[in-house]
């Protein structure tokens, strides 16, 4: 059972530092309006608040990663990084989503490649995971386009993180899963924020205001692809709840549709984040049904 002392460092302390460094954002861009740099704060919180996560679950650890899961801090170096041109050069971005595709799964995976996989194998396994992460690059990002400026982007990956926990918890890994409950804590702050912000320091939030900006997209694929791929090859995740939460923000493209576009109020967000939240859904239940928890492997 986790302690008073884990769950501080691994889910409320994130949570502190994001919501902190993202608060002081949005009241900089409430006083002195938009700035750049202020999307890469955004993106700051979240990938800072993982690392203090990070560091609460896995100790202090030498710069040279010891195990596959140590990898993760330091390709969220940088991630952060890369954020402070993603939303500004398209060729850079596109540049480094081609070099993130093709390093990501042959570093995590390389006991894969040189225990497990032959020559050629191990070549279509690369292609296709490289092809993989690079679609899903753009799914993370036609979702946050697609997705209003409001709280409802931040929930959808509050969504996604915490399917993304219990699969991992229901597959035997409940280090993975505690690092996936570090970007449930992220992601509900800053929707908690999302909700709480504009009551408190009064400004517009729909137009003046990205919660979720594009520039967070390489911390946001980073992460989430980082854990799954651990997920998948070193636990043991079914690959269809895999593939449907790699797919699931792809549904926010309901969005714009003309005859959902048309819905008054609230209804095409709702729309958006139910199909999404269903897709998550199903995944969790094909990891139930995997994990045996009703006598039996029954997958």
């Amino acid at each position: 059972m986790p302690t008073l002392n884990r769950l501080f460092f691994n889910l409320l302390l994130p949570a502190i530092v994001c919501g902190g460094i993202y608060t002081i954002a949005a009241y900089l861009w409430k006083r002195y309006g938009k700035r750049e740099n202020l999307q890469w704060l955004i993106t700051f919180a979240l990938g800072i608040g993982y690392i203090v996560g990070y560091f609460g679950i896995e100790g202090r650890q030498g710069f040279l990663p010891r195990e596959n899961i140590n990898w993760i801090f330091i390709f969220t170096l940088f991630a952060i990084g890369s954020c402070t041109y993603w939303h500004l050069a398209r060729w850079r971005s596109l540049i480094s989503q081609l070099i993130y595709s093709i390093v990501l799964p042959r570093v995590l995976l390389d006991a894969y490649f040189r225990n497990t996989w032959g020559p050629l194998e191990g070549k279509v396994w690369w292609l296709c995971l490289a092809l993989g992460i690079l679609i899903f690059c753009k799914i993370v990002q036609l979702s946050l386009s697609a997705l209003p400026s409001n709280a409802s982007s931040p929930f959808v990956y509050f969504g996604i993180s915490g399917g993304t926990t219990l699969i991992l918890a229901l597959s035997g890994s409940m280090r993975l899963a505690q690092h996936a409950g570090i970007l449930v804590a992220l992601f509900a702050a800053i929707w908690i924020l999302a909700i709480v912000l504009p009551r408190t320091i009064k400004f517009d939030i729909d137009s003046n205001w990205e919660v979720l900006p594009i520039s967070i997209s390489p911390v946001v694929i980073i992460l989430l692809v980082c854990i799954w791929l651990n997920g998948y090859f070193y636990a043991e995740v079914p690959s269809a709840s895999a593939i449907l939460l790699a797919v699931s923000p792809f549904l926010a493209q309901v969005g714009k549709i003309p005859a959902i576009q048309q819905l008054k109020g609230r209804k095409s967000v709702f729309i958006q984040v139910g199909l999404i939240a269903l897709c998550v859904c199903i995944a969790v239940i094909i990891a139930v049904f995997r994990s045996g928890l009703f006598g039996g492997d029954a997958y």
